[in-house]
């Protein structure tokens, strides 16, 4: 029995010294400022301004241009004040907006997010 309560001392213990890591990669990129832009109306330099510099930019053929941005996010859980770090605890987040632009303005643009843990 008092094995058992050693065990769960333990336990509580590591559960309340609990934090999370995060680390993230590019320009964090959030629902409301993808509702923002407008096909037609919104400008590259609009578009530079909300998100910054693009991850990647693309020209095609048919003179379009497209900007990619991309934003990584990990979080993962430590103990004992990041003494023990749970790598199977770990959750990312990617999230990647591409906008196709004509002419300076945008003409159409696909945002995904993804969660995995």
């Amino acid at each position: 029995m008092k094995r058992y309560f050693a065990i769960l001392s333990i336990l509580t213990i590591l559960a309340a010294c609990t934090t999370m890591k995060a680390t993230s990669e590019g320009y964090k990129i959030t629902k409301e400022q993808v509702e923002e832009i407008k096909p037609g109306v919104t400008t590259k330099d609009n578009i530079i301004d909300a998100f910054g510099n693009p991850t990647n930019v693309e020209q095609k053929e048919d003179g379009t241009e497209v900007l990619t941005y991309t934003y990584k996010e990990k979080k993962t859980p430590t103990y004992l004040k990041g003494l023990i770090i749970n790598e199977r605890g770990s959750t990312a987040t990617t999230a990647t907006l591409e906008i196709v632009m004509k002419d300076g303005t945008v003409l159409s643009y696909n945002f995904k997010k993804q969660e995995k843990e």
